[in-house]
């Protein structure tokens, strides 16, 4: 028995001193770092589910305000976060090709091999393949489509306000954008205004609420990188954008629509057989069968409807208690539409200056992806502050931490418009202002998201204006467990239609 305690006693301390030089990386190379717990290192609070790691790195960010660099640990994993707008240049842009990949643990899927999360030159190649449909002529092409979506949103929102049905803004603008997505990439009429919701709107929200067992395994492989490689939790995602990928194609070679949307370049692409792509090693392949482009499909919808739909309510929310702001929108949208014929089409958007600088202070405030994530593929020295990395070290950006940084914002809780006012732009460091990343990897489809998005806005604040209800919160509570930035208790506001003579 005491050979068996002893043995134990021997295990721990040696584990402790494991742990402890594991944990003595970055004081080593003179990076301050908070300190780690034992195992789970700087992510103790994410893995109980109190704390996002957006909001973690927030956190830290504000931390050491003094710092250009600090150092974390994801379990005994090494992690570099950036403050400094110059070294975060140098990253995203100028040292690009040595930090493109994410370097994201991901499943067994077929839906693994998709934009957001592939790397080396199956990124490069799908990169180079799929911006054309991203293209402003691409976009113009959409827009009828579009326009579509949007006399839908309007006219269930009016049957809300005469009806005086109370409507949780988020999942009312995850109604509008689905459909657009359902509309402009696949060529589906999607009746997401029936309470009944068909298999598109359940998977849309089965993408950002995984079960409780994926919710763990992301968890462990925070702390054991690799382990969710070891199972495939994406089974009914897998099959259901197969199916979905699978269904269009056979409509479209026995009734083609040339739409020129995402799944006519796809198929495009398909019929190619392989897609390939020129590099100092010679030509490089890959086969553009209906797994990866259901991968796409994924991404594509995933994005298109999540970050916009949040993009909108938030909106709403901030418009909601600044009625000023509110008018002075308003105000733009009449004038601008009044040259248009009363239409909101592509043209008259790009006139909305205003519309666009509340836009970007909502993305600024509400970081709905508020994280950065590269990996170093070399052994790195940092410019400036004379640290060297080793290969495959993650290195993070606080998307949120920069946006709520007062060297770049003056009073940054405060709802501004402003801020993106042409002479505070170009007087605020490159670097500062990142919701859709920056550099050759920065969000392939930004301007589709900013189209959708204003163009809803645009014809929603024309018709109907906002007013904080009894459920509407000063300041919102975010989900600790949110894959993106979600309020807690969900954005509420009481919507009026405006009278003919104010419209």
């Amino acid at each position: 028995m005491v050979l068996f305690y002893l043995s134990i006693f021997v295990l721990l301390y040696a584990f402790y001193l494991f742990s402890k030089r594991k944990h003595n990386y970055w004081k080593q190379k003179g990076v301050k770092s908070p300190d780690p717990m034992p195992v789970v290192g700087n992510f103790g609070k994410v893995m109980l589910l109190k704390e996002s790691v957006q909001k973690l790195f927030q956190n830290t960010y504000k931390q050491y305000p003094n710092e250009k660099i600090v150092g974390l640990y994801r379990g005994f994993t090494p992690m570099l976060l950036l403050r400094d707008p110059e070294l975060i240049k140098q990253v995203l842009i100028k040292d690009f090709p040595l930090f493109q990949d994410r370097g994201m643990s991901t499943s067994r899927s077929k839906l693994g091999k998709n934009l957001f999360e592939a790397d080396g030159e199956t990124w490069r190649i799908l990169r180079q393949k799929l911006t054309p449909v991203f293209t402003s002529k691409k976009l113009k092409d959409m827009i009828p489509l579009v326009e579509q979506c949007v006399e839908n949103y309007i006219k269930y929102v009016e049957h809300l306000t005469e009806n005086n049905i109370n409507h949780e803004i988020r999942s009312l603008q995850s109604k509008y954008t689905l459909q657009v997505i359902g509309s402009c990439a696949f060529g589906l009429q999607l009746d997401t205004y029936n309470d009944n919701e068909d298999e598109f709107s359940i998977m849309a929200k089965r993408i950002f609420n995984p079960t409780t067992f994926s919710r763990a395994l992301i968890l462990l492989d925070m702390i054991i990188p690799g382990v969710r490689k070891l199972f495939n939790t994406a089974s009914d995602l897998q099959n259901f954008f197969l199916n979905l990928v699978s269904k269009v194609i056979k409509q479209r070679e026995h009734e083609p629509m040339k739409r020129k949307d995402f799944m006519d370049l796809m198929i495009e692409l398909r019929e190619q057989g392989k897609v390939s792509r020129k590099s100092e090693d010679g030509i490089l392949e890959i086969d553009m069968n209906d797994g990866l482009i259901a991968a796409q499909a994924l991404v594509f919808y995933a994005a298109g409807f999540e970050t916009s739909s949040a993009t909108m309510s938030f909106m709403i929310h901030e418009l909601a208690l600044h009625q000023d702001i509110q008018n002075k929108v308003y105000d733009e949208i009449c004038s601008v539409t009044a040259k248009h014929n009363g239409k909101i089409n592509y043209d008259c958007i790009k006139e909305m200056t205003y519309l666009e600088m509340v836009f970007d202070e909502t993305l600024r405030k509400h970081s709905v992806a508020g994280l950065l994530i590269r990996k170093s593929l070399t052994d790195y020295t940092l410019p400036g502050v004379n640290v060297s990395i080793s290969k495959g070290t993650p290195v993070l950006i606080s998307v949120s931490g920069l946006h709520w940084d007062d060297q770049y914002y003056k009073n940054p809780e405060v709802f501004d418009p402003e801020n993106f006012s042409a002479e505070r732009k170009i007087a605020r460091p490159p670097c500062t202002y990142l919701p859709f990343g920056d550099g050759p990897r920065n969000c392939i489809g930004m301007r589709f998201a900013i189209v959708q998005s204003l163009m809803g806005m645009a014809a929603f604040l024309r018709k109907f204006k906002v007013e904080p209800s009894s459920r509407t919160k000063s300041a919102l509570d975010y989900k600790p467990t949110g894959l993106t930035l979600e309020s807690k208790d969900g954005i509420w506001v009481k919507i009026v239609k405006r009278t003919p003579a104010t419209q």
